[in-house]
């Protein structure tokens, strides 16, 4: 006969919802679990679904992104490349639909350019609609091209001829572009099917890892139910709990 589950794992598994912050509510989220050995703690959880289409997802998306640019940018700063901030616009004959379906040619187009001018360089862009609907991309850059010169091959390569750029002299001016600029792109831009962070691969801060060392996480099987999962870790010592997305990251980092 299967043992009962114990008193203080169905009180965990009947709160769900501990830090009162709405949750991603997407459908078919798998249920994670995750072991430390050191800890003895397990821990079962949903993780988000990511999607820029869930509001809530859509939200901390946006501001981690926030948190990896300015990471980035004060990286570069450090190996001494100077960051420029670089507005471009599409092509003011084209339609709202045209600006934005003919943008990655044209934007392949100036980057190679950009990439011979300056011997190479990184960047992040990210889009924002006009009230008229087209289309303009912000972006961080360190390409150390001036504005005449975006300007100029902006419009060749099939652009607007409005384009701005200049170097950040401050680095309160960067977290400031990117809140005001990058932000805003991020969480308010109405089209699903169009990619809202473009990069250069080497643009983000070299990775340390994901500092989750020492806990092994893995697919809850689906023949496997919850309760009894969580009853027969406890029954063997560790101390178990049930978290939602936003725990997550600072259980797993957290002290013991």
């Amino acid at each position: 006969m299967p043992d009962a589950p114990s008193p203080s794992a169905a009180r965990c598994l009947s709160s769900n919802r501990i830090s009162g912050r709405k949750t991603c509510a997407a459908q078919r989220r798998p249920m994670l679990r995750a072991i430390s050995e050191e800890r003895r703690q397990v821990l079962y959880f949903r993780p988000r679904c990511k999607s820029w289409n869930c509001p809530v997802c859509a939200d901390i998306n946006a501001r981690q992104w926030r948190a990896k640019i300015v990471d980035a940018c004060m990286w570069h700063i450090d190996q001494g490349h100077k960051i420029a901030f670089t507005t471009l616009t599409t092509h003011e004959k084209l339609s709202p639909r045209q600006s934005v379906s003919l943008f990655p040619s044209q934007w392949k187009k100036l980057r190679q350019r950009a990439n011979r001018a300056s011997g190479g360089g990184e960047y992040v862009m990210v889009p924002e609609l006009h009230k008229s609907g087209k289309l303009h991309m912000h972006m961080l850059d360190t390409f150390g091209l001036t504005q005449t010169w975006w300007k100029k091959n902006a419009r060749s390569s099939g652009m607007g001829y409005m384009a701005e750029s200049e170097f950040a002299r401050t680095i309160g001016g960067v977290t400031s572009y990117v809140s005001k600029y990058v932000t805003k792109g991020l969480s308010n831009f109405p089209l699903m099917r169009f990619r809202r962070i473009r990069k250069s691969q080497g643009f983000l801060k070299p990775s340390d890892g994901d500092g989750l060392m020492g806990w092994a996480i893995e697919v809850l099987p689906a023949d496997v139910s919850l309760l009894a999962d969580s009853t027969r870790h406890e029954l063997a010592g560790y101390q178990v709990r049930v978290i939602d997305h936003w725990e997550v990251y600072e259980q797993m980092h957290s002290e013991e």
